[in-house]
């Protein structure tokens, strides 16, 4: 699929989100997403023997001033480190990488 890089910021989340589902799928998850849009996970995957992890989806994004063309770093929140959540990064491309604690 090609990137739009002029997408709108709620579109470009949209589209990074439907990707990370898809990715959970292919490695053999249960996915479950966030319905309303509101609170510290977007979507939840449980795999076959019943391990449970939480997910915050991100799109990779790059700074236009400061040190352009780098990536800007995200940090989960204190919250989600209690909840031992990670991040799916999506890239420009719909890869996703899976970071955090």
């Amino acid at each position: 699929m090609k990137y739009h890089s002029k997408l709108p910021k709620i579109k470009k989340g949209m589209r990074a989100e439907q990707f990370a589902v898809l990715f959970l799928i292919n490695k053999g998850y249960f996915v479950f997403k966030n319905l309303y849009g509101v609170g510290p996970a977007d979507l939840i995957a449980i795999n076959e023997k019943g391990a449970v992890q939480i997910y915050d989806v991100k799109s990779e994004s790059y700074r236009k001033t400061w040190k352009p063309g780098t990536r800007i770093c995200r940090k989960l929140t204190q919250e989600q480190k209690k909840l031992k959540m990670k991040f799916i990064f999506v890239d420009r491309e719909g890869g996703c990488r899976i970071a955090g604690n």
